[in-house]
C-alpha cells in the first residue's frame, strides 16, 4: 500500500505537482506518463522516499505493521541511470546493494546469484560496470532493486536501453509482483505502456491525472495529450472507460 496525502512537489522554483492525494493498493501496477521534463522522476522519487514532498506526507506499507510486530514493507528502487564507481564489478555492485538492504551470509549470496542471472551476468560477474553495455547496466539496476524481494517496487524509466527481450522480462517482473500482492510504480518515457500496467497516472503542467477518473476529474475534461495517452492505454488493455 502506498498513500500520498495532500502532497505537492516543488523543485527549485518549478512546481512539479500541485497538491494531490493518491492511494495505490496491493496488486496494482501503475505507470506514470508525462512529456519530457514534466517531473515524472521527481514524482517517483517522492513515492520511493528518495525525495521528500514539499507539503503533505507519504505512507508506504501498512501504518499498523509496527504495532502488530510485523516487518515494515520494503521498497525496491531502480533509478534511470547507475551512479556508482566505474571500476566496481557486477557482483560487487549487487553485494553492496544487498548489504544496504540488510542481507548477509547465505541470503546475500543467493540474492546476488539471482541478480546476476536476471542481469544475464553469470559469465560477467567479474566485469567492471564501465565495460558493460547500456542494456546490461539497466538490467543490473533492475536486478539490484529486486534483491530483497520488495513489497513495493518503484522504477524510473525502466525501459530505457532495454531490447525487446529485456522489456518482456520487465513486464513479467511487474506482473509477478502485482499478482503476489505487491505494488509497482514506474515512470515511462517512450510511450510503450504494456498490458501489465493496471492503471496510469499522467503528469501534465503540474496536474496529476488518474485513469481511475473521478467525478471531480472526469477524463473527458483532461487536456488533449493526456486523453490520447489514456485512450492508447485502454486500447492496449482492451478496456473500456469506467462508468
Amino acid at each position: 500500500m502506498i498513500r500520498l496525502v495532500d502532497v505537492s512537489i516543488v523543485r527549485g522554483t518549478t512546481l512539479v505537482a500541485s497538491p494531490f492525494s493518491l492511494e495505490i493498493g496491493p496488486g496494482e501496477a501503475v505507470a506514470v506518463l508525462g512529456r519530457t521534463a514534466s517531473g515524472k522522476t521527481s514524482l517517483v522519487e517522492t513515492i520511493a522516499g528518495i525525495l521528500a514532498p514539499t507539503t503533505g506526507h507519504v505512507q508506504r506499507g501498512d501504518a499498523a505493521e509496527s504495532t502488530r510486530g510485523q516487518r515494515p514493507s520494503r521498497v525496491g528502487y531502480a533509478p534511470a541511470e547507475a551512479v556508482t564507481w566505474p571500476v566496481m564489478r557486477m557482483d560487487e555492485f549487487l553485494e553492496t546493494i544487498g548489504l544496504s538492504a540488510g542481507l548477509v551470509g547465505k541470503p546475500l549470496r543467493l540474492a546476488v546469484d539471482r541478480g546476476l542471472a536476471f542481469a544475464h551476468g553469470d559469465a560477467l560477474r567479474d566485469a567492471r560496470l564501465d565495460r558493460l553495455s547500456d542494456g546490461q547496466r539497466k538490467r543490473l539496476l533492475l536486478a539490484a532493486s529486486l534483491l530483497h524481494d520488495p513489497d513495493i517496487l518503484v522504477l524510473d524509466d525502466p525501459l530505457r536501453s532495454l531490447d525487446p527481450t529485456g522489456g518482456a522480462d520487465l513486464e513479467r517482473v511487474v506482473e509477478d509482483l502485482s499478482l503476489a500482492g505487491g505494488s509497482v510504480v514506474a515512470s515511462l518515457n517512450d510511450g510503450r505502456v504494456g498490458s501489465c500496467w493496471t492503471r496510469i497516472l499522467i503528469l501534465e503542467e503540474g496536474v496529476l491525472f488518474d485513469s481511475r477518473a473521478t467525478p471531480r476529474q472526469p477524463s473527458d475534461s483532461w487536456p488533449a495529450w493526456s486523453r490520447a495517452c489514456l485512450a492508447d492505454w485502454r486500447r492496449t488493455r482492451g478496456s473500456q472507460p469506467a462508468e
